[in-house]
């Protein structure tokens, strides 16, 4: 039985309300805050994460944001992991059906690493509900610059090479020497220590059954990308989008951003955040918590 993980150990108790929705066959969870049903900012983690990377800026964000969701992307924390294809406009469609399924009538999304991917894909489907996207530390998946020479931040570039790849990884991930990889490629190397302590929650969700194959599965869905999701992707998004930009991620680089206004046909604000690295809402939370507040004010309903 020691692949029995408890969903206590991964849905934590807190100022907020744990959820289960049914949205396209699927079942999501999603940590609640506020009853405002006109509007909601929907947050989404990166990899190897889940809704509890948010823990410290959900509150903060509740505080001026009528509703305000974290929620767990397909394949990650208590979400379903049902084996089996998926690709990321499907992640996109979950998100949007969830909105839906809770009857919220608009709202903004924010993401961060693969969820800021999915936030993109939203961005380019245009659903009538969207007022507005940020993306954390996810440059637009089709300004991404291919990896030459041995720049500074190439090692974590590899990583996220390596882990998108069909085979392997599974045991590292499940066994959590993988999320400690993680943290020391793409956080701000004096934050990694902090991130390691607090990980307990991501490890003990990515040991249940199926779940190291599925949070792989989910990050290849946001590099992996079809003809036919390029071309969806490249629809300019036309609600306003915030880029918060960690100085010291190690995921990506300065370059592999700058393309991104490319594809926005909406006011576009990007802001670095210094002595940051990738995981940008636990490394500097009160920053993006202004941040996010500011842009939903401003653009949210």
């Amino acid at each position: 039985m020691k692949n029995l993980i408890p969903a206590s150990a991964i849905e934590l108790e807190g100022p907020w309300t744990h959820r289960h929705v049914s949205a396209g066959g699927a079942a999501f969870h999603v940590a609640d805050m506020g009853q405002g049903m006109n509007h909601a900012l929907v947050l989404l983690h990166g990899f190897p994460e889940h809704w509890w990377s948010w823990r410290e800026v959900l509150p903060l964000l509740a505080e001026s944001t009528s509703r305000v969701l974290a929620l767990d992307l397909r394949g990650f924390g208590t979400s379903d992991l049902t084996r089996g294809d998926c690709d990321l406009a499907q992640m996109a469609d979950d998100v949007i059906g969830v909105v839906r399924a809770l009857g919220i009538v608009s709202f903004s999304v924010a993401g961060l690493g693969l969820g800021g991917t999915v936030a993109w894909m939203i961005g380019a489907l245009a659903p009538l509900e969207l007022r507005s996207v940020a993306v954390l530390s996810a440059p637009h998946p089709l300004g991404v610059q291919p990896l030459v020479g041995h720049a500074p931040w190439a090692g974590g570039r590899v990583l996220q090479g390596r882990l998108a790849l069909p085979t392997g990884r599974k045991r590292a991930l499940r066994s959590g020497s993988l999320v400690t990889t993680v943290y020391r490629a793409w956080a701000s190397p004096a934050n990694v220590d902090g991130l390691v302590s607090q990980s307990g929650p991501y490890r003990a969700a990515l040991r249940r059954p199926f779940a190291a194959h599925t949070a792989l599965r989910g990050l290849r869905a946001t590099r992996s990308l079809s003809r036919e999701l390029r071309h969806t992707l490249a629809e300019p998004v036309k609600v306003p989008v915030l880029s918060l930009v960690g100085r010291d991620d190690g995921a990506w680089s300065a370059l592999d951003h700058a393309a991104d206004a490319q594809f926005v046909d909406a006011p576009l604000t990007q802001i670095v955040i210094r002595k940051a690295g990738h995981f940008l809402p636990e490394e500097a939370p009160q920053m993006v918590a202004e941040a996010l507040a500011q842009h939903v004010d401003a653009h949210g309903i």
